[in-house]
Formats: structure tokens, C-alpha cells, sequence
């Protein structure tokens, strides 16, 4: 008998890519999620390399409440942070882009934690086509641009990294890590 060789295709790698961003937020003693706030900026201009270069970032990973069975689960990966770019100006003239077709939306149940670091008075603006231009249709994610500071509100399910191969399946990281 001889082995079959699968293929390796998209709908493999978005697995292993679900499967390895593991233990991103800690769990309360309550059972809900909590946002733990992390700085690391190669965590997120690997996700997001059309920012380019990162000033600052503040973001955390939220695990989904779950029930204490002890049946595994697909990792289910909230990110949601902020970002300023080292060339706002850049992120200001996606802005001014008509043909990107921002229009105002207001975030929806951003954590306390990242919501503290918002700008006062900020004005949102997302835009369908940016969405889809970083998310590449391959995971849900929202991009909210503010028109005064010309930072960045991200929230997204399971984003992959864009910066080398499929992850692989890795367990027993600590929480609060990404893992490719």
C-alpha cells in the first residue's frame, strides 16, 4: 500500500493558522475574558504589514468565554488594539482617498482597557475596501481610522501572520502569547 500525499492548499494553512494563535487573553476568575494590554510591535506589523514601520502599539488578544469541557476547541483569537504608524501622514492620505470610500462608523464593545488609550475625541472612519485589502478575505477584521490623530483601532478573529510560512500546531504556550 502506498501513501497518499495531500495538498497543502489555502484552506490547510487557515487551519494551522487558527490552530497556533493560542492562549492570547487569560481568562478572569469570573469566566470571562479579560484583556491583558501587550506591546509587542512585531506581533502586529506581522499581521498588518501594510502599516510598514510602528511607532507604538497597544493590543490584546481575548480568548471567547468558554465552557469547562474538556473537549478541545478551535481557538477563537479576538485581537483588538491600536496602532500609530510611524507615517501617520501616509494613514491620513488613505483618508483623504475617494475611491476607498471611508465613511463614520463608531467601534463596537472595544475592551475598557484598550479604550482608555483611544484619542479623546476621535473621529472614526472604516472603509470596506481597506477591511478587505489587510484581512485578504481570509479572517474577519475591521480597521478603524481616526481622522484627527491618524491612529489606528483594529478588532479582528484569528489573524495570521504575513511575514513566512504557515504556522505550525504548537501547544502549552503561556496565555497571553501569540504563536505564528
Amino acid at each position: 500500500m502506498t501513501a497518499r500525499k495531500l495538498p497543502a492548499g489555502p484552506f490547510l494553512a487557515a487551519l494551522l493558522t487558527v490552530l497556533t494563535v493560542s492562549s492570547c487573553g487569560t481568562t478572569g476568575s469570573d469566566g470571562g475574558s479579560t484583556c491583558k494590554v501587550r506591546h509587542e510591535i512585531d506581533q502586529i506589523t506581522s499581521r498588518f504589514p501594510s502599516f510598514k514601520q510602528l511607532e507604538s502599539t497597544s493590543w490584546c488578544g481575548i480568548e471567547p468565554e468558554t465552557d469547562n469541557s474538556r473537549v478541545p476547541a478551535q481557538a477563537n483569537i479576538r485581537l483588538v488594539g491600536v496602532l500609530n504608524a510611524v507615517d501617520d501622514e501616509a494613514v491620513l492620505k488613505e483618508l483623504n482617498d475617494s475611491g476607498l470610500q471611508f465613511k463614520p462608523a463608531a467601534p463596537q464593545e472595544v475592551p475598557a482597557e484598550i479604550a482608555k488609550l483611544l484619542p479623546e475625541g476621535a473621529e472614526w472612519m472604516m472603509s470596506e475596501q481597506i477591511n478587505k485589502r489587510i484581512t485578504e478575505d481570509l479572517y474577519f477584521g475591521s480597521f478603524y481610522y481616526d481622522k484627527r490623530s491618524g491612529q489606528v483601532l483594529f478588532d479582528c478573529s484569528n489573524p495570521h501572520r504575513k511575514d513566512g510560512p504557515a504556522p505550525s500546531v504548537t501547544a502549552g504556550h503561556p496565555a497571553g502569547t501569540l504563536v505564528g
